[in-house]
């Protein structure tokens, strides 16, 4: 026999991100995303302060960045000797599956650490992005998410009782890598097929390959309805899901503003035909009580062309754009910006893979990469290249740019940088490429103390570099010291949000009339929804979360 229906919200109740949901019907238990909290994450490391690999998932589940909970993890990183609890005592049973709404790391960072037993359902383009965001990136445990590695304790005589020393795990070399199970939403194109049974390990290391399945229209007692919205990364959905105690719906991230914004219109639509019991909702825009300053509902025309404008206005000079590294929408009304000003857009290599990726789904999205296109700014080289460069590389060479290359006329170039791409700066400047020209930042404002310090050390690097900046701009601190805050001026028309504005949200809700809400990816108490709801008259419940009580009906 099963339990009764419930909903507890595991994390990202109190935060803009690190969402971790359990759905709970009869004998199915449906994980609704598994994010990274980032916000707990910064309270206790920092860039040269991370988990120790070496201890598995002992410092994440000590610090509270993953829920204890009993067979959801892999065997592989329990340390030796380590939570002998993890076969009795711990609450929960494993999870039928996870449906992800979408790939940003905040919805599907702890993936990772799942047993693989458990499989992942999701669109077709959310594994062609985080596939390569996985190859492209650094092989560290927590990018584990579409392949992974097994551990195995560390050979050193170790026993029960022993110092923490010897309980260590270490990769296990013996052991082939290994795909993940992936549950699609929708059909495996061939291309993406092709490329998920290639080994990201070139020869060198015996692969697992794992062709994906589609998903079934129910993931146990649990039926599901996909539906494609808008948001700052292809392939975000939303999610009807019909259980015993009537429909949930969960809205993962989605906005209004975009290019789909027709897709989330249609899904609103969808919830409004079935009044949902329970509506999972975001809040990431929810303001803070007392502030009614307006919120800019900016959309992605409205930056193409004030973008398009400032790079006009620059020319003879460089100009680089910075939004975010899975922004594929933002990328393409920048090659279309590049077009219509006689420049050509510049990637890095790995903006170029996944490019190709997710080309292997829509071919609508344009891979025009050789002289007449599209170029790809070279690297400098530390070896054999990884296979997935290899491929670029292969596909690509015509296309390839050096430092050089734009020095000698920087004015026909935009280059698709971000703070992370700060040190090829040193080559540029090095050819006299970079002064005078333009830093445009066309993404969002700081979120947290430590994002602050990454736009100070960016402001650092464009001001060496001799290049001016539009989209930010710094506030003095009381002793009239420069750059000690970040802000991003309301007007200044860089940048579409990623999210649907607090009266966007309020409409949303009316509209879809669901009996109760559920909060989440919010900084904002429930109280905030309650009192916006009681302005509109709308008397829907606001369920505020807790993580050790669940929300049943």
């Amino acid at each position: 026999m099963g339990g009764p229906t419930q909903l507890t919200v595991l994390d990202g109740a109190r935060s803009i991100g690190g969402t971790k949901l359990l759905l709970e019907n009869g004998g199915s238990r449906l994980l609704l995303d598994f994010g990274t909290n980032f916000q707990t994450m910064s309270r206790y490391y920092e860039e040269y302060l991370k988990p120790r690999s070496s201890r598995g998932l002992t410092d994440y589940l000590e610090l509270g960045l993953l829920p204890r909970r009993k067979g959801w993890y892999r065997r592989d990183l329990f340390p030796p000797y380590d939570y002998p609890e993890l076969d009795e005592g711990w609450d929960g049973e494993r999870p039928t599956a996870v449906l992800l709404t979408h790939g940003h790391l905040d919805h599907c960072g702890a993936i990772a650490f799942l047993d693989p037993a458990i499989p992942v359902v999701a669109s077709p383009m959310t594994l062609a992005l985080l596939r390569a965001w996985q190859e492209g990136g650094a092989s560290e445990l927590p990018t584990e998410v579409t392949y992974y590695g097994l551990r195995a304790p560390a050979d050193d005589g170790a026993r029960p009782g022993d110092s923490l020393s010897g309980r260590r795990l270490e990769s296990d070399r013996e052991a082939p890598k290994r795909a993940r199970p992936f549950q699609l939403l929708g059909d495996l194109p061939s291309g993406l097929r092709e490329e998920l049974l290639r080994s990201p390990y070139g020869g060198r290391t015996e692969y697992e390959a794992l062709e994906p399945t589609r998903a079934s229209s129910a993931i146990g007692e649990i039926r599901v309805t996909a539906h494609e919205v808008d948001h700052s990364v292809y392939g975000a959905s939303g999610f009807l899901l019909e259980v015993d105690g009537g429909p949930v719906a969960y809205t993962g991230d989605l906005r209004f503003h975009g290019s789909r914004g027709a897709e989330t219109e249609a899904f609103v639509k969808l919830l409004e035909s079935r009044h949902p019991e329970v509506l999972i909702v975001e809040g990431t825009r929810l303001r803070r009580p007392g502030d009614e300053k307006p919120q800019p509902r900016t959309s992605e025309d409205e930056v193409e062309e004030r973008c398009r404008a400032d790079v006009e206005a620059e020319a003879g000079r460089l100009v680089v754009a910075d939004f975010g590294p899975r922004n594929v929408e933002r990328l393409r009304r920048f090659r279309r910006i590049a077009s219509v000003t006689g420049r050509q857009l510049v990637l890095v290599p790995k903006d170029a893979f996944l490019l190709h990726m997710l080309h292997t789904v829509d071919p609508s999205i344009e891979v025009d990469l050789g002289p007449g296109g599209m170029r790809i700014l070279e690297e400098p080289s530390t070896g054999a290249p990884r296979p997935w460069l290899a491929g670029v590389l292969r596909r690509h060479s015509d296309a390839f740019l050096n430092p050089h290359d734009i020095a000698r006329s920087p004015g026909r170039f935009i280059l698709c940088f971000s703070f992370f791409d700060c040190n090829d700066l040193v080559d540029l400047k090095k050819e006299g490429a970079t002064e005078g020209g333009l830093w445009l930042y066309s993404s969002s404002e700081a979120h947290g103390e430590e994002q602050e310090f990454d736009f100070q050390r960016l402001g650092a690097w464009i001001d060496w570099a001799g290049m001016r900046r539009i989209g930010f701009q710094y506030i003095a601190g009381k002793d009239g010291a420069p750059e000690l805050s970040f802000e991003q001026p309301e007007d200044a028309g860089h940048h579409a949000s990623g999210h649907a504005t607090e009266a966007e949200l309020v409409e949303l809700i009316s509209r879809v009339n669901p009996r109760r809400i559920v909060p989440v990816h919010t900084v904002q108490p429930a109280e905030r929804y309650e009192a916006l709801l009681r302005d509109r008259g709308i008397r829907t419940q606001v369920l505020a979360s807790s993580t050790d009580r669940p929300i049943r009906w």
